[in-house]
């Protein structure tokens, strides 16, 4: 049967949320054909319900096409024109009627029409252990890491065509393993340069262990904790704590004894929630104290705040 779409975009890298999926389809394919939608009027519901996919006016599916003149005009569709030679590994085989973009191509093809701080928000999406999908109630599962931002890096510099070069501008300010879209707002509001509102700090680590001494081992029990956000050289840490998981009285005791525990080994340790981000006021505050801890300081003008603002509503709606 001949290939009826491509499916690329928001609604590609969503369908990689699916668990163990690249292991599953295999290598992508070396030329593949045929890969553009011929005009039509209509798409066949049985073959999106086989592939797992969705396209309503809600969630429009967006889908890759090679011409103008191969566009569907149709509310459930989102058409992308792609008019030059596809990027070596650009398509995976869905199913026999449906071919998947690959992370890499949707980074590339996403890109040029992307804010710098959007395209880091994507490759860290991509190289983290989460993926956004409206079939969750969170807004995101959990899977593991599509690509390394190293491996990235190494792919982007010899890549060439359209897009390769807003990817290459944001691939700096990416980091390994975010574990929600939350913590990769924090991350990149912390690393992107002040002059999009950001802070310009060094890359963290994330999801860092911390050895900790057997004096404090009995009070802790446990011979080493796992920290979200960190900056080994100074001594930073920041942990993002969702409302959801963080609420609880048992959690919130396990949360106090390990920050203090952390203190006491000369940390600073800050809690970061949904709330403090969308607070303007909260937000200088914690930045100012980290980036103290670099011996940096950060603009208080009222462009400086307005620009960091508009920064994070961006981040948080990618």
């Amino acid at each position: 049967m001949a290939i009826m779409i491509t499916v690329c975009d928001i609604s590609a890298l969503s369908r990689w949320a699916e668990k163990d999926l690249a292991r599953r389809l295999g290598p992508p394919l070396e030329q593949p054909e045929g890969w553009s939608l011929p005009c039509a009027s209509s798409l066949d519901e049985s073959v999106l319900r086989a592939a797992r996919l969705e396209a309503t006016p809600a969630r429009p599916l967006h889908i890759l096409v090679c011409a103008e003149d191969r566009r569907i005009r149709t509310p459930v569709l989102r058409n992308h024109i792609w008019s030059t030679p596809l990027p070596a590994g650009a398509l995976y085989q869905l199913t026999p009627e449906v071919l998947l973009a690959s992370p890499r191509f949707c980074l590339q093809q996403m890109a040029p029409r992307s804010s710098l701080a959007r395209t880091a928000s994507i490759a860290t999406e991509i190289c983290g252990t989460y993926a956004r999908s409206p079939r969750s109630p969170e807004g995101f599962f959990r899977r593991a890491p599509l690509d390394t931002a190293r491996d990235l890096r190494t792919y982007f510099d010899a890549a060439r065509g359209y897009g390769a070069g807003r990817v290459r501008e944001a691939l700096p300010y990416v980091v390994d393993g975010s574990r929600s879209p939350m913590e990769t707002v924090l991350v990149l509001a912390l690393v992107l340069p002040v002059e999009l509102g950001g802070c310009g700090l060094p890359l963290p680590a994330l999801n860092q262990r911390v050895e900790i001494p057997p004096e404090l081992q009995l009070a802790l029990g446990k011979p080493y904790v796992t920290v979200d956000i960190c900056w080994p050289g100074t001594r930073t840490i920041l942990e993002y704590d969702s409302y959801r998981w963080h609420t609880a009285p048992r959690a919130l005791d396990s949360d106090a004894s390990r920050s203090e525990g952390l203190r006491d080994l000369g940390w600073m340790v800050r809690s970061v929630t949904d709330g403090l981000l969308e607070d303007d006021a909260a937000l200088r505050l914690l930045t100012d104290r980290v980036a103290a801890r670099f011996g940096r300081s950060l603009p208080h003008d009222d462009d400086f705040i307005l620009l960091r603002r508009s920064l994070v509503n961006e981040l948080m709606r990618v």
